[in-house]
């Protein structure tokens, strides 16, 4: 009797520090991305266009960066390339921001480099699911404990950045309650005196760092060579073929439908909270409320799939996408509005890491790069760009011209109503079946497919 196949500390340690680095950037930029580019002069309409345009690097994913880490090179190199040139992008966005800011002129190039950034980085992240499902003897088990490092990476992230730029306020804070640690803290301050006050382009400087640290240590992460195919030389074409399989094709479709106001949350919230009265200085450490959730629900998750199965673990997410843009739409009082904040693991987990469960089960193993990839491409490539624009039209229509402040209870109304007509529809009418998710991969590494479905190529 042979036992289920365990997870080596050595493998274990090494992909836990590939997903704490890879969301340890976003941490430090997305949650102060809205604030720190109003703060220096962009309307809401340019915010809009500034947080699409980071869809371009998803538009490249499948047809580039498949190609190249399925049948070229090594997934670890590339990660090492890419996070190295992400690095010095982020550098250069905050002196295009400050020129900007003087001339309100070049809006273009700034637009530029902000696509620079998401041409490096955003294919790193379906790269980075690609290499943990191959490496995992038991990916449908295992990556949620390998995954829940990426949550404390971005949690850190966040804190460091609040505690860095609000460290005046945090200062004042410890040494009223903590009389005892003053001198302590006076001499750490003493100590670096010759670090330069904070700055709100801080979190691109934080983030930068990250990605060097993450670029410098791919030389640790388990190599991974392209499982070249002599039958399929263009591993994009050949994953495209993947939708004639009848519950791919409706999985991906209402992940594109949700895609289009899921990025509603990322462009509004932060916003949202500095018009209630939370510091600006603070926000991101607010944010990581919804990161924290996710420890619970990517424990569970596994739990969830084998009693409830993929398809009403997938209307759970939904449902609580609804719950927290219902949330958002009273505003009042202040624990609704961080209650939503906190429904973030739900709906993150039991949407995106279902399906990602479920592309990697499904497609060839020699394609699993330009799958994950072509999965990104379709909802963050497409879907969230075009939900970008949305909101800054949004914002933009429902801003008061005297007070500047926006009607956030019809902002988010408009999402709630369009999650709650593709929910029911969704539950009602489309049929998915569980049984090709929990069965094991054969020797290929393929999932065992259901005798109506064609089989992937």
């Amino acid at each position: 009797m042979t036992g289920k196949p365990k997870l080596t500390f050595s493998l274990g340690w090494r992909l836990s520090l590939l997903w704490a680095l890879q969301w340890g950037i976003t941490g430090a930029i997305l949650t102060y991305l809205p604030i720190y580019f109003t703060a220096n002069g962009l309307s809401q309409n340019q915010l809009g266009k500034l947080m699409a345009i980071s869809a371009i690097g998803l538009w490249v994913a499948p047809f580039v960066v498949g190609q190249i880490c399925d049948r070229w090179m090594s997934t670890e190199k590339y990660l090492a390339v890419a996070h190295l040139f992400g690095g010095l992008s982020l550098l250069s966005i905050p002196v295009a921001t400050e020129m900007f800011r003087v001339t309100q002129e070049n809006f273009t190039a700034l637009m530029i480099l902000v696509g620079a950034f998401a041409v490096f980085y955003f294919p790193t992240i379906p790269l980075a699911s690609a290499m943990t499902f191959r490496h995992l003897p038991d990916p449908q088990a295992q990556f949620g404990k390998v995954r829940i490092w990426g949550t404390v990476g971005w949690v850190i992230a966040g804190w460091f950045l609040s505690l860095w730029l609000g460290r005046s306020v945090a200062y004042v804070w410890i040494s009223e309650n903590f009389p005892t640690m003053r001198s302590s803290l006076d001499s750490f301050t003493y100590a670096f005196r010759w670090v330069a006050p904070p700055s709100n382009a801080d979190c691109f400087k934080l983030a930068a760092l990250l990605s060097f640290t993450l670029s410098s240590l791919c030389i640790f992460l388990p190599p991974t060579p392209p499982l070249r195919s002599e039958k399929n030389r263009v591993a994009p074409i050949a994953a495209l073929k993947m939708f004639q399989d009848k519950t791919f094709a409706v999985l991906i479709g209402i992940s594109f439908l949700l895609a289009l106001v899921v990025p509603l949350y990322s462009y509004a919230v932060p916003q949202l909270l500095q018009q209630f009265g939370y510091s600006a200085d603070w926000v991101p450490a607010v944010m990581t409320l919804g990161q924290i959730s996710e420890f619970p629900a990517l424990l569970l998750l596994p739990l969830f799939l084998r009693r409830c199965g993929l398809k009403l673990t997938f209307a759970l997410g939904m449902a609580a996408w609804l719950l927290r843009y219902s949330f958002f739409v009273f505003e009042k009082p202040a624990w609704l509005i961080l209650t939503g904040i906190s429904l973030h693991g739900i709906c993150h987990v039991f949407l995106i890491i279902v399906i990602q469960l479920y592309i990697d089960k499904r497609c060839d193993r020699t394609l699993k790069a330009s799958a994950q990839n072509l999965f990104a491409f379709i909802t963050m490539g497409i879907a969230m760009p075009l939900g970008f624009l949305m909101g800054g039209a949004l914002g933009s229509a429902l801003t008061h011209p005297e007070t500047g402040d926006i009607n956030y209870q019809i902002f988010f109304c408009i999402p709630a109503v369009l999650i709650l007509v593709l929910l029911i529809v969704f539950y009602r009418y489309v049929r998915i079946e569980d049984e090709n998710l929990n069965a094991p991969a054969n020797p290929d590494g393929e999932a065992s497919l259901p005798s109506n479905s064609s089989q992937p190529a």
